[in-house]
């Protein structure tokens, strides 16, 4: 699951037991979300997409 939505949609993705991306545009600098990964930008997700296929 790639998300836009901090707390809602990684909360979501975590509770039904998906890894979460996500890509850090610095809207909410230094919180805690709980995210698999986070990254810069959605290429560097599609390279974790890929590798995980």
């Amino acid at each position: 699951m790639i998300v836009d939505a901090l707390f809602a949609d990684i909360g979501g993705g975590n509770a039904a037991g998906l890894r979460t991306i996500w890509i850090d545009r610095g809207r909410w600098p230094n919180q805690e979300h709980g995210a698999d990964h986070v990254l810069a930008d959605v290429l560097q997700a599609m390279e974790i997409l890929h590798a995980t296929a």
